[in-house]
């Protein structure tokens, strides 16, 4: 009978011990026993064109390249601060000079600028003249959009 007594509580622990131990998910009912977790990996994401953005990482159509933007943009200051923080538009330019990108807080897509003009400072424009760049050596940079000045920074140090 002290076995029977022995054995049976045996198996009510080892049974508590397995509901503790064992993982259970709500909200699919399913226990973790055997299975593999669905949720993703960190640093597991790539979007299309393979940039990891948990990194940092955000892909360039100028540079036709994964960049970390205030690694190898210019950080253009907002001249207007409406809310808290103030988050900076970013400018990367091609190798050439005759494209940039730009890169503004809070929109998915870019923006991307031709060069329009080379003798002096340069100016780029996207196609319908809505927004230009432009670059003074003295002043430094301006993104303006349908005239406003909307961001600015100072000369590069180069």
């Amino acid at each position: 009978m002290k076995k029977l007594l022995l054995l049976l509580a045996a198996i009510i622990l080892l049974g508590v011990l397995v509901v503790v131990y064992v993982p259970f998910n709500p909200a699919s009912g399913e226990s973790g026993v055997g299975e593999k977790t669905t949720e993703p990996l960190v640093g597991n994401d790539r979007d299309a064109h393979g940039c990891i953005a948990s990194a940092g990482y955000t892909y360039s159509v100028v540079r036709q390249d994964c960049i970390r933007l205030w690694e190898e943009a210019t950080a253009l200051a907002p001249t207007v601060v409406l809310g808290t923080p103030a988050l900076p538009a970013y400018v990367v330019r091609s190798a050439n000079w005759q494209h940039a990108e730009v890169f503004l807080p809070g929109q998915a897509d870019s923006i991307t600028l031709t060069l329009k003009t080379t003798p002096g400072d340069p100016t780029w424009t996207d196609p319908y003249n809505t927004w230009q760049l432009s670059y003074d050596k003295i002043q430094g940079w301006k993104l303006a959009q349908d005239g406003n000045v909307l961001y600015t920074a100072g000369p590069d140090k180069a």
